[in-house]
């Protein structure tokens, strides 16, 4: 499975790292040194190639979850006994997780070879280290959710958080070329809380619901699903499912309290 889903998501891995490397260039060609306004040239470059695949994957993902029947039952019946089932598989498999996966794959595979240039501070070190965790999770638990067509679902309902990811960044770059005091900024910090609000902790809800009415990681589901079972590892790996929402949860709560911070500081 691991074979299958890298060998499609390398030419991705290389054109996000050329993707970086031609904002790099651009950058420079503009006459822009080493760093731009306290950050390095690289960390600019690497953030506009993640704007980039954010750009890409976002309506993907949000299209594709809107055209899948039963991610819509999901959300529709809050997560019912009906549609817990057919989380973990249906008749038909979703095809638009099978195509997006390797490409958000790549892309972590290119990120994390650029670590050198996410430029770490003492503030953002633990949610830097979320990040790295996130990355690597990822990386090994969804090749196989798409591969053996278990909880698939799940995984291209995380592709759509890559929506968030989308203004985040923005704020990013907004912030570093010191406009952070200034409408757009405030206005996309907007967006931004409300879209991870209702995306990652309400549309969690219905989420969480259906893991407990059908466990995934049920040996009993695995079973019926498929006499020999999923694979070896399906137990842990789908249990791994419940890490974003903490992690979600964990972003959450830190933003919150820095935005309570910045509210009394004011």
């Amino acid at each position: 499975m691991y074979v299958v889903t890298y060998s499609k998501a390398l030419p991705y891995s290389i054109f996000f790292f050329f993707v970086w490397g031609a904002y790099d260039m651009l950058l420079r060609l503009a006459g822009l040194g080493a760093e731009i306004r306290a950050v390095r040239r690289g960390t600019w470059a690497l953030k506009l190639m993640n704007l980039t695949h954010h750009v890409l994957i976002t309506p993907l993902a949000l299209l594709s979850m809107w055209q899948d029947p039963v991610i819509r039952q999901l959300y529709a019946c809050f997560g019912c006994d009906e549609a817990a089932v057919l989380m973990n598989r249906a008749p038909s498999s979703p095809s638009a997780a099978r195509a997006l996966t390797p490409i958000t794959i790549g892309y972590f595979t290119a990120d994390l070879l650029l670590l050198s240039q996410w430029q770490l501070t003492k503030s953002s070190k633990t949610e830097r280290y979320v990040m790295l965790l996130h990355h690597i999770a990822s990386m090994v638990v969804w090749p196989a959710a798409v591969y053996f067509d278990w909880v698939a679902r799940y995984v291209l309902i995380m592709l759509s958080y890559e929506s968030t990811s989308l203004l985040l960044t923005l704020l990013w770059i907004i912030s570093a070329a010191g406009y952070k005091q200034s409408l757009i900024y405030g206005v996309t910090g907007l967006l931004f809380t409300g879209l991870f609000f209702v995306l990652r902790m309400v549309g969690a809800v219905p989420q969480i619901l259906a893991m407990a009415r059908a466990p995934p990681w049920s040996e009993r589901l695995m079973t019926e699903a498929q006499p020999n079972g999923i694979h070896p590892l399906a137990w842990l790996w789908c249990q791994s499912l419940i890490l974003p929402h903490v992690m979600n949860l964990f972003w959450g709560a830190s933003r919150h309290t820095k935005n309570i911070s910045t509210i009394r500081s004011a």
